[in-house]
């Protein structure tokens, strides 16, 4: 079918049709996508086209509805279709083609959205396992030594803080249960700032251990250490030497053979 005046300035594909869907005038638009199309069914995708038939000929026309199209360029597409009947019965379309490209950014938020979950979850594990090599370094920051049947030796590095405390008191205090260790030596040399929370978590297991009939000595302790552990001083049994040196040739702290 020729085109005509009617659709001349449509810059779409639309269509008028009879009552039969016989084409009886298109838009150049449609012209150059469909060709010279005689039976608007005829362009209409074989899984649509039962759908077109029942659209088109129903007495009350939806304004707008979808339909699969076969063009002769491009294939396969699918479009909105705004429609309205005239009085006559003619039935007068516009064919909106459906952009591809949401249904491509669709795509690709779907595929984006499976690749964060895989992520989420690959983060996931490995954040499990930094809590873990984490707990690991901050029980290694406190190794316990077993100098003799009576003294243990706790070399503490890096800063002493709650999670380092709360990392290491669990096996010191269980070992000390299990040796009954007498003495308990924390040696500060190689400790860096003690935190308020820290301070606290080593008060507490201070008072622990002197329930446990632990006493306690604290050598390498820096001025910065001092005044922070002095308050601590007056009310639970603890002594400071200058050095470990100090605590392992001093003949009162070895042990008797």
């Amino acid at each position: 079918m020729t085109t005509t005046s009617q659709f001349n300035a449509l810059p779409l594909p639309a269509f008028t049709l009879d009552i039969q869907l016989h084409v009886v005038e298109s838009s150049a638009e449609a012209f150059e996508l469909f060709g010279d199309c005689r039976l608007f069914t005829d362009i209409v995708d074989e899984e649509s086209l039962q759908k077109a038939k029942n659209m088109l000929s129903s007495e009350v026309l939806q304004p707008k509805f979808e339909l699969n199209f076969i063009s002769r360029k491009d294939g396969l597409f699918l479009a909105d279709v705004y429609g309205k009947r005239s009085d006559s019965g003619n039935i007068s379309l516009v064919i909106v083609p459906k952009d591809n490209q949401l249904e491509r950014v669709a795509n690709q938020l779907t595929k984006l959205r499976e690749r964060l979950r895989e992520t989420d979850y690959d983060l996931f594990q490995e954040k499990e396992r930094t809590l873990e090599l984490l707990q690991k370094v901050r029980e290694l920051s406190a190794p316990y030594i077993q100098l003799d049947s009576d003294r243990l030796l706790v070399p503490l590095f890096g800063d002493l803080t709650e999670e380092q405390v709360l990392a290491f008191m669990p096996r010191l205090l269980a070992n000390i249960y299990e040796t009954q260790a007498e003495t308990v030596i924390f040696d500060l040399t190689a400790m860096g700032k003690i935190t308020d929370e820290g301070l606290q978590h080593l008060d507490q297991l201070l008072q622990s251990l002197s329930i446990m009939g632990t006493s306690s000595i604290f050598t390498g302790v820096k001025p910065e250490h001092a005044k922070q552990l002095h308050h601590m001083q007056a009310k639970l049994p603890m002594r400071f030497l200058s050095s470990l040196q100090e605590v392992l040739s001093a003949n009162r702290w070895t042990s008797q053979s």
